[in-house]
């Protein structure tokens, strides 16, 4: 290099004493002399700067930081998959629906934190790619200042696979992997927001204020008991969900109390044992629909039924006024916890007069399309005797305090006898055939059975859970091919079928100690349970097909039916009026207590776990990746400092470039490379040294 005289020192210009070997060129002109600079922390090999000083104080700081943002990321990530509703944090983030914007917002913080470690990594590789391996002369610039700036792996990579044709090294695998787990962590929010979706939720709260009865003294109560409407008219708007628990007889470590039985068929007899049916104080079927838990007051019905084999006597079959039947009625085969009460003389006749309207099929596919033509009657007192069977709400051997209305049944399935095919072959009905009294050219065929129930409406506190999915509340079809409702799942949720709870859409209900009266209520009629419940059964004198509500019938028909038992055909009826009944009078509840209640909630969350894992794993390579890195910087790449543009442009001068590199200030980097090759210089690999106390750029020679 050329000498010259200095230009006129200032304050600004470095003095001599300080870099005493600094050599400055001009920009137009030759070489000065002067001292050259050097500094102790680059060119003295005794004082080489510590690791924090070669990556910089800021780049250090960066990287320190973006392990714990990582490993936050991770760790909440791994939160929002792994948590559910038990977690009171999480629920809050998915109710509040911060599913998607969490998962955004962690997925860019992840993805800022592992990109700046790319980028430092970067120039850590390129630093170690010049001084401990080599380039080629024509990619040296490029190469070099990628210790200053980059933008991650991606150009290292392009320029090792398209110049220097090396990243089968160590360094082109640590390049190829770094740009894999960068690249593939720019789209980690899209990959885990394809694992998110919509779901249902099971979220407690609590209902300060759940109206669950009509005051008996209100407003409300007296002036539905003064319209008396009769609601064997009304069609069912829907069938409700119910919580449900029945008997299974007791056991040593737990006997049955009083009025309980499990469910049976005996000869004569068929039991639906006692099944209590809870009523949910929820109007809105959407709300039902969504409800897994419930703990509160609801209304408690004992729906026993037991059907059996009557004595007939005097029977006499009419048709002057309508199909009529009529004689006396009494049990042939007595049921399982009947309970008998004399007269005032003491008298044991327990025979009952009955006088039945119904009607006859008289087609011979009747009972295919429409179910059993069944009709329900209801005896008289007769001579002051009676009967009846207890129900589990009732005081301790006090069955006989229902001495109002004592719910006794009978049903008759009757065909003209021209018509009959197959009759039901259990022995609860008494079949015979009577002639008309009044037209000897009407015959018909009836099969009769005398059934009982325990039925008691009553208010309590209960608790119902049932499982998820839940299936939706039944409704009737109508089959426009037989022209009759189709009440396939009707059925089902009444208990048609073997079907457990969950799959007839109840709630189960869970036994109570006791489900006795806390205290014997005057009149059953006149107390919160019966208003909203069996006060509908108090209108029902005759009933059959032409008499009452088709959608009604068309339960108690194809129940019937379906099962072929009596007990659960007349069962599903009442439980249906019931509903009818409590459903349309849940708007006058005036009296509120607290519920606690599990609903389901659809929300936005996490539900599948591929990407989860997938993003997880290449975080942990990257990390890794980024260690051993860091790790091979600190001991190959001693001469560079990292993001340093003058040391990054300094490094280039040596033997090698300082005779051509200020000629090409003018020219592009393929002009560059086409010089170089055709100096026959393409080919030469260098690299950064320490010579002479200077880190330089030198030529290396390629082992073979």
């Amino acid at each position: 290099m050329r000498d010259g005289p200095y230009p006129k020192a200032d304050a600004d210009i470095v003095s001599s004493e300080t870099w005493p070997d600094m050599h400055i060129r001009k920009a137009d002109g030759p070489a000065l002399d002067g001292p050259a600079l050097e500094g102790p922390a680059l060119n003295d090999p005794a004082s080489h700067a510590g690791l924090v000083a070669r990556i910089g104080r800021i780049s250090s700081t960066l990287l320190v930081f973006s392990f714990p943002v990582c490993f936050g990321c991770l760790g909440f990530l791994s939160f929002l998959w792994v948590a559910d509703s038990t977690n009171p944090t999480w629920q809050k983030i998915i109710l509040a629906g911060w599913a998607t914007r969490s998962i955004t917002i962690t997925s860019l913080a992840l993805r800022w934190a592992t990109t700046v470690q790319a980028t430092l990594c970067t120039s850590m590789l390129a630093a170690i790619l010049l001084q401990r391996d080599a380039v080629p002369l024509s990619s040296a610039a490029a190469v070099s200042l990628f210790r200053f700036d980059n933008t991650g792996p991606w150009p290292l990579l392009s320029n090792m696979v398209t110049q220097q044709r090396r990243v089968f090294s160590l360094i082109g695998l640590l390049v190829g992997l770094l740009s894999i787990t960068t690249l593939a962590l720019q789209f980690a929010s899209t990959a885990l927001l394809s694992q998110v979706g919509q779901a249902v939720l099971p979220v407690p709260t609590t209902v300060a204020k759940t109206l669950y009865a009509a005051d008996p003294d209100g407003f409300s109560f007296g002036s539905q008991l003064s319209s008396t409407p009769s609601f064997l008219a009304t069609t069912p708007a829907g069938f409700p969900a119910f919580a449900e628990w029945i008997s299974d007889g007791g056991s040593p470590a737990r006997p049955p109390v009083y009025g309980e039985f499990a469910p049976s068929s005996g000869p004569g007899i068929a039991d639906t044992g006692t099944v209590m049916r809870a009523f949910l104080p929820i109007r809105a079927p959407e709300e039902r629909s969504r409800l897994t838990e419930y703990r509160g007051f609801g209304t408690v019905l004992d729906t026993r039924v037991v059907c059996m084999r009557p004595k007939l006597t005097d029977a006499v079959y009419s048709t002057g006024s309508g199909f009529q039947v009529r004689g006396l009625i009494e049990p042939d085969v007595k049921p399982p916890g009947l309970w008998e009460a004399r007269d005032l003389q003491g008298g044991t006749n327990f025979s009952r007069p009955f006088n039945c309207d119904f009607a006859a099929a008289a087609v011979n596919d009747y009972t295919v399309r429409h179910g059993w033509p069944l009709a329900i009657c209801i005896p008289s007192f007769g001579t002051g005797t009676r009967q009846g069977i207890p129900s589990v709400m009732d005081p301790d051997g006090r069955g006989d305090l229902r001495d109002e209305y004592e719910y006794t049944y009978i049903l008759i399935n009757a065909t003209m006898s021209e018509y009959v095919t197959t009759l039901d072959g259990s022995d609860v009905w008494q079949t015979l055939s009577l002639q008309a009294v009044d037209y000897d050219k009407d015959k018909v065929t009836l099969q009769i059975t005398l059934c009982m129930t325990a039925i008691e409406g009553q208010e309590m506190e209960i608790e119902a859970t049932r499982p998820t999915p839940i299936p939706p509340e039944p409704i009737l079809s109508w089959n426009t091919s037989v022209y009759a409702y189709d009440a396939a799942a009707v059925l089902r949720q009444l208990g048609a079928g073997p079907s457990s709870p969950a799959e007839r859409g109840i709630l189960a209900l869970t036994r109570r100690s006791s489900w006795k009266w806390p205290t014997w209520p005057e009149s059953l009629s006149l107390t919160g349970g019966g208003f909203s419940t069996t006060f509908a059964l108090e209108t029902m004198r005759s009933l059959y097909s032409s008499t009452s509500n088709a959608a009604q019938y068309t339960i108690l028909a194809q129940m019937g039916r379906d099962t072929r038992n009596p007990a659960l055909a007349l069962q599903a009826f009442l439980t249906t009026l019931c509903a009818v009944c409590y459903y349309d009078r849940i708007s006058l509840f005036d009296v509120a207590a607290p519920s606690d209640q599990v609903t389901l909630v659809q929300v936005t969350r996490p539900l599948e776990w591929p990407a989860f894992i997938a993003v997880a794993g290449v975080v942990v390579l990257h990390l890794l990746l980024v260690l051993l890195v860091i790790v091979v910087f600190c001991v190959r790449g001693r001469l560079s400092r990292i993001g340093n543009a003058w040391s990054s442009v300094a490094q280039l001068l040596g033997p090698t470039t300082e005779g051509w590199i200020r000629d090409v200030n003018g020219m592009d980097d393929r002009a560059v490379e086409s010089w170089l090759r055709v100096c026959g210089m393409d080919k030469a690999l260098v690299g950064v040294e320490q010579v002479g106390g200077r880190a330089q750029l030198v030529e290396k020679v390629k082992k073979s």
